[in-house]
């Protein structure tokens, strides 16, 4: 079970559908939706979503602990991935169409948007966290992981992007002379076709993978110390601490965009929806067709980790330039170079972004065999889910500090692009220029001090290979 077509690696790849369309929902649509169109205020909208990622990062370990140890004939991971998928993608449904009893007053739209996300964060959790494990339990091969991450990654971000870019085209398309962004019936549609598209996705990825079953790596024979404890064990090893220190920071980077980035496009560069629609579908694709070409080049010349410190790296210094030029006006008049220019600086954004992405996570299914070794156990769902629940515990006071800004900034309900005051301009271009890249500087100090080469991995390989196996099958 070394090597997987290419045929395999992007069935697999489908279930990171589910993930995409989350991080489309809430990178595009949700904090606008309920801020600009229901009139929740960003305080209450922020803290909503802050709270459900809390939850979620709190959640994560706990399945990823029940999905190491769950023993059935259809082995450890898949039983709770077919568990998720009606739930989830009925709080696709609640998330984007709350009854009109939630529409009565600020603390009820509170509450049902806090109910929805909480729903959706649970039932993804209960997908996402055994399908990771299951990544780095088809192949052992150190490329082939590496091949299953890209494909996982540069799908998700192929999905993630032409999902919003698609729905700002077609969907919310202007209504009466209204801007199709500010038509609540518009999100109704996306929420059905959300949950359309999770159904799909679940079903093409759990079919495709259940014929892995008989030979995926089984629970265990050694008795768990227990959850806390299996957690503390983890942390025990270097590589992983360094790994968790950096997806915390990665983290609280992703909550500050995924909350600021339409308001972004829309206040602070003025764009319209056509033009928005471009971003959300252009820079990613490009992102993806770099990285796609250049992955086989990439691989031969670089390790994993200084992959990752040249994505860290560069990222921080492709946000120190576009930004910084619009605030002290020394962008042209323009507008078609500025947006060529904003189109290059986010391109390269997402390049970047997604090699951090396929590194961290092919890393991480290294150091689960670096830990098997030491400890004797498969642990992939604990680390996997403890590797992340820090980066989502922080994500989540993205929003929690990213909704609260928006009201201290002095964006009001309903403001249309040109109307926003300077004070708006410059938080917005302060925090996802400078502010952004100052936070990125963490990930990459952090990057230098992975230490886990193609060599030790053979060698870890090597060691067990050598020592009776304790992952003959499934029972």
């Amino acid at each position: 079970m070394q090597a997987t077509s290419v045929r395999r690696r992007l069935l697999y790849a489908s279930g990171v559908v589910n993930y995409a369309l989350k991080d489309a929902a809430f990178g595009a649509f949700v904090l606008f939706y309920y801020n600009q169109v229901l009139g929740l205020s960003g305080t209450l909208t922020g803290l909503a979503i802050a709270l459900s990622i809390i939850w979620d990062a709190v959640s994560d370990p706990l399945v990823g602990a029940w999905s190491d140890k769950l023993r059935s004939r259809w082995g450890r991971r898949h039983p709770l991935m077919v568990a998720s998928v009606l739930p989830l993608a009925l709080s696709f449904i609640a998330m984007f169409w709350p009854p009109e009893m939630a529409l009565s007053s600020q603390m009820s739209l509170f509450y049902w948007l806090l109910g929805s996300v909480l729903l959706l964060r649970t039932a993804l959790t209960f997908f996402m966290v055994p399908y990771l494990a299951l990544g780095a339990e088809i192949s052992t091969d150190y490329h082939e992981r590496t091949r299953l991450a890209s494909a996982r990654t540069n799908l998700g971000w192929f999905v993630g992007v032409l999902v919003p870019a698609t729905s700002l085209a077609l969907i919310f398309t202007a209504q009466d002379g209204v801007d199709g962004r500010f038509v609540s019936s518009h999100y109704h549609i996306y929420g059905i076709l959300c949950a359309v598209g999770v159904v799909i996705a679940s079903w093409i990825c759990i079919w495709s993978t259940k014929a892995y079953i008989p030979t995926l790596p089984r629970a265990s024979d050694t008795p768990g110390a227990g959850l806390l404890r299996d957690i503390a064990g983890t942390f025990r090893n270097r590589n992983f601490r360094l790994i968790v220190i950096l997806e915390t920071v990665l983290g609280g980077m992703g909550g500050i965009i995924s909350t600021l980035l339409m308001v972004t496009y829309t206040y602070f560069w003025e764009l319209d929806t056509a033009a928005i629609s471009l971003l959300f579908a252009g820079p990613p694709l490009v992102a993806v067709f770099l990285v796609t070409t250049s992955s086989r080049f990439l691989s031969q010349r670089l390790e994993k980790q200084q992959m990752l410190r040249m994505s860290c790296v560069l990222g921080a210094l492709n946000l120190l330039w576009l930004t910084p030029l619009k605030l002290m006006g020394w962008l042209p008049e323009n507008s078609g170079l500025v947006f060529a220019l904003i189109f290059i600086n986010y391109s390269l954004n997402t390049t970047f972004s997604i090699v951090r992405t396929i590194s961290n996570h092919a890393l991480l299914a290294d150091i689960a065999d670096e830990q098997d070794l030491s400890t004797g156990q498969r642990q992939e769902g604990v680390m996997f889910a403890a590797a992340f629940f820090a980066a989502k515990f922080i994500s989540g006071f993205g929003y929690l500090i990213g909704g609260p800004f928006l009201d201290l900034i002095g964006l009001e309900t309903g403001m249309q692009p040109g109307e926003a005051p300077a004070s708006v301009i410059w938080g917005l271009g302060l925090i996802m220029g400078p502010g952004l890249a100052l936070m990125l500087a963490i990930p990459a100090l952090v990057a230098f001090r992975i230490n886990l080469d193609m060599n030790s991995q053979l060698e870890i390989q090597r060691a067990l290979k050598a020592r009776q196996p304790i992952t003959a099958g499934d029972p």
